[in-house]
């Protein structure tokens, strides 16, 4: 009978599993793909991320520097090519641009060059960045008219500050706080701000505007308004309502770096609604701006980074035939740990085909 309790068992070599070396081994391998793989990936979204973020970078950079060659084209549209009178170091005060030694008033021209005025947080070995400013008219006020100015009589005088009359209710479309050039047939130009329009046929330009624009009718020669009526033979410092003066709604607008790198678009008065203290409004158009440059080509074919000379050739700037923006913008990013820097450089051309043309 046979022993069903004693028998051996064989196993074949071939169908005996991993041994633990075995396991490990081919775990590590796995283990050095899949890192090599993870590598990849990594690398490939970190590329990713760095063109879309320089992308958008340099679309911003184009953005922003479009939106100052808007206003190189708009310069001097409408606007008088002797520019206007404005307080002396009216200017200077607002864009910190260089004072002029003298006292006597400034004149505000369609553009106004700063060079090398500002440093920012993110300017590199000292560079300075420039400052531009424009005016020109506003075309859609009055349908496109001027509004007819009668008088400025002594007797409507308040607080020492200029009235205006108007032709019968031509000042219904005027707001407190609008800047206006103030025309006269004689060539004489001021720059003013309303800041009360008492009736539809009445403009106050009071001393107490939020830009300190407007000059009193009683002052030094050279401190007082030029808007008084001529009087006792007079013609200096002055106007003669009877020989026609106007009164054209304009704009004016400066592009500046702040401190922190910003490029910003100010805007001065217009604010319609606004309070005094809203009459200077900043619109942020890019961020992390390393330098901003501005160059003027000249009618006589020569490139200035100055053509008026810190303000005392002011109608110098009448001969800018073409403006070049330059921008360069900085961008930061931290990938695993790493600081990644970029700098995103734009220069861009635009024509200020609008300075030659004074419409009436």
């Amino acid at each position: 009978m046979p022993n069903l309790f004693n028998k051996t068992k064989y196993f074949n070599r071939s169908e005996a599993g991993f041994s633990l070396v075995e396991m490990m081994v081919s775990v590590t391998v796995f283990l050095i793909i899949m890192s090599a793989i993870y590598g990849l990936l990594r690398i490939g979204l970190i590329t990713r991320d760095t063109l879309n973020k320089s992308s958008e970078t340099s679309k911003n950079a184009r953005s922003s520097i479009n939106a100052v060659g808007k206003d190189v084209i708009n310069a001097g549209l409408g606007f008088s090519r002797v520019g206007g009178v404005v307080p002396d170091d009216f200017v200077s005060e607002l864009l910190d641009t260089p004072k002029d030694t003298g006292s006597e008033r400034d004149i505000l021209t369609a553009i106004i060059a700063g060079n090398d005025i500002r440093e920012s947080d993110l300017s590199k070995n000292g560079q300075k960045n420039d400052v531009i400013a424009f005016a020109f008219r506003d075309l859609s006020f009055n349908n496109g008219n001027s509004i007819v100015v009668t008088d400025a009589p002594i007797s409507s005088i308040l607080n020492n500050s200029i009235v205006l009359k108007t032709n019968s209710g031509e000042c219904s479309v005027c707001n407190p706080y609008d800047l206006y050039l103030i025309e006269s047939k004689e060539g004489k130009q001021a720059v003013v701000m309303a800041t009360a329009i008492p009736d539809s046929s009445t403009m106050v330009l009071g001393r107490n505007d939020p830009l300190a624009l407007n000059q009193p009718v009683v002052d030094g020669s050279n401190k007082r308004s030029i808007l008084i009526p001529c009087l006792l033979g007079n013609t200096s410092d002055c106007f003669t309502y009877s020989a026609g003066v106007t009164a054209k709604k304009i704009y004016w607008v400066s592009f500046n770096v702040e401190a922190d790198g910003t490029l910003v678009r100010t805007t001065y008065g217009n604010n319609t609604g606004g309070t005094a203290s809203q009459q200077i409004q900043k619109q942020p158009l890019a961020y992390g701006v390393q330098n901003f440059q501005v160059r003027y080509l000249m009618q006589d074919g020569t490139i200035s980074d100055d053509p008026s000379n810190k303000n005392k050739t002011p109608l110098k700037m009448n001969e800018v035939v073409q403006v070049e923006i330059s921008i360069t913008i900085r961008t930061d990013g931290n990938d695993a740990g790493v600081t990644n820097t970029e700098l995103i450089n734009v220069t861009s051309t635009f024509s200020t085909r609008n300075l030659k043309y004074d419409i009436q």
